[in-house]
């Protein structure tokens, strides 16, 4: 079966001087396919990064800027936008998914001034403004643009965007009709290969800096570890920012177990049928690896590998052997797939579907209730943040 990824479709919008001129375009991203659901506004930056190449942005804007919509929380986010050629891109600031803290507040001055340094320029949203009010004042010479769709404000020494329905005579840009199609890209075409690189790296013992380097290099990869490690999955008590934080956040365990969970959605494609597979599979994985205090001697990262792939042989009907060997599993978890201690825990993963498990579970000593209200939501947890 070929494997169809997802696709988004970039769209543009004339942005016009008081002259009549195209000046730069104004961007936006959104899922191609019907069934999917649109892009947020606070999400773009995400997903414009995730889809981005000079070859996209060559033909997207020529030889103009784009004014993209940012959260402004998101600038601190040096790993996302040093993706970006920043002589090419006009970040429109949006007001910060969570508010803004006094450490995201000391870093804005330093942060502005180098994203100035490498070309890009600001614009500041009215909404931003309204809950932010004293925001130009106090980062007054790093913003050139004010952006209104309905109020307009004018702010002195600044450039008014106008972007509304309505819009005044009174203004420096405006927006020019509807957003009108450009191309349409296929997400996370080469994934695979990077992903396939890493997995090899961390068998090869290799430093933080290496590893994260190669991540910088797949944008879409960014994207996706920075909001898995940001995820409400880990207890940490602020937003991890960088590559580097991240791996030394996860360790070379986890953070292998969120690029076999990558490469495998990838691997299969976004074909409804392998999907659904592939959610079973991550489930399996996930929730072997929340029953890790059942079993003695075996770390979490190895019951996460073999849940993973331990009904992959049923699936596919062909003997355990054959398939472990087509895939090249280490040793090591072929060995555990035979271990006799471990299959009263496996047998969980077997009953799953059946009016046998509360039964099973209770001869284990695992109470129904917190198995569903713990492992069960574990597991669900994952796979929607790594999915998603």
């Amino acid at each position: 079966m070929g494997m169809k990824l997802s696709s988004f479709i970039f769209k543009r919008m004339n942005v016009r001087n008081s002259e009549g001129d195209i000046a730069f375009f104004r961007l936006w991203v959104d899922r191609w396919e019907d069934e999917r659901e649109p892009v947020s506004r606070e999400s773009l930056i995400l997903h414009f990064t995730a889809n981005y190449s000079p070859e996209m942005e060559k033909q997207l804007l020529g030889n103009r800027r784009g004014l993209i919509e940012v959260p402004v929380d998101m600038i601190v986010s040096r790993s996302l936008l040093d993706i970006l050629d920043g002589t090419k891109f006009i970040l429109n600031l949006l007001p910060p998914r969570k508010a803004l803290t006094a450490k995201h507040r000391s870093m804005l001055r330093e942060l502005f001034d180098y994203y100035t340094s490498n070309g890009f320029l600001f614009s500041i949203h009215e909404d931003l403004l309204g809950v932010e009010p004293d925001f130009v004042k106090e980062f007054d010479e790093f913003i050139t643009y004010v952006y209104g769709y309905e109020s307009y404000p004018r702010v002195d020494g600044k450039l008014l965007i106008a972007c509304g329905e309505f819009p005044p005579q009174d203004y420096d840009f405006i927006c020019e009709g509807e957003f009108e199609d450009v191309l349409i890209v296929n997400s996370l075409r080469h994934t695979q290969a990077a992903v396939s690189k890493l997995i090899s790296m961390i068998s090869e013992d290799p430093s933080i800096d290496e590893l994260a380097e190669t991540i910088k290099g797949d944008p879409a990869l960014v994207t996706k570890l920075l909001q898995y490690v940001n995820s409400p999955l880990f207890p940490h008590r602020k937003e991890i920012e960088s590559i580097t934080s991240a791996i030394n956040y996860l360790g070379l365990e986890n953070l292998k177990k969120f690029l076999i969970a990558v490469w495998m959605s990838q691997f299969f494609g976004q074909d409804p049928s392998f999907l659904e597979f592939i959610k079973r599979m991550l489930f399996n994985a996930f929730l072997l690896e929340s029953l890790h205090k059942y079993v003695d001697n075996v770390p979490k990262d190895k019951l996460f590998l073999l849940g993973l792939f331990y009904k992959m042989p049923e699936a596919f009907g062909v003997r355990p052997q054959v398939l472990f060997q087509s895939l090249q599993l280490p040793e090591e978890i072929v060995k555990l797939y035979e271990e006799e201690s471990l299959k009263r825990i496996l047998k969980i993963l077997d009953l799953l579907e059946t009016d046998e498990l509360e039964d099973y579970l209770r001869s284990l000593g695992i109470d129904p209730e917190a198995f569903k209200e713990k492992n069960l939501k574990y597991a669900e947890e994952n796979i929607s943040t790594l999915l998603s």
